[in-house]
């Protein structure tokens, strides 16, 4: 059990629970097999800082101040801005 535990990077403890659950045939043979499964950290995504020109800032009645890049959808904007009007 150890040696499958390390060849596909599990706890052993699982393997035997997996071997419990076939034998006691709460799994179909056919269905349970064991896949191999590789982790890879996230990729962190760059985020470019703001240029001047990327980015506007407006100021709204009842001291809100909205900033807004270049990337922001002309829909979204719209309906920020609509419900800010509403407060």
């Amino acid at each position: 059990m150890s040696r499958v535990a390390r060849r596909y990077d599990v706890n052993a403890n699982q393997v035997f629970a997996w071997r419990r659950r076939y034998r006691a045939g709460s799994a179909e043979p056919a269905v349970l097999q064991l896949m191999p499964v590789t982790v890879t950290p996230d990729q962190p995504t760059a985020v470019a800082p703001a240029r001047a020109s990327d980015l506007i800032e407006i100021e709204l009645a009842g001291g809100y101040c909205l900033r807004v890049g270049s990337r922001v959808k002309a829909t979204a904007l719209r309906l920020v801005l609509d419900v800010l009007e509403r407060r």
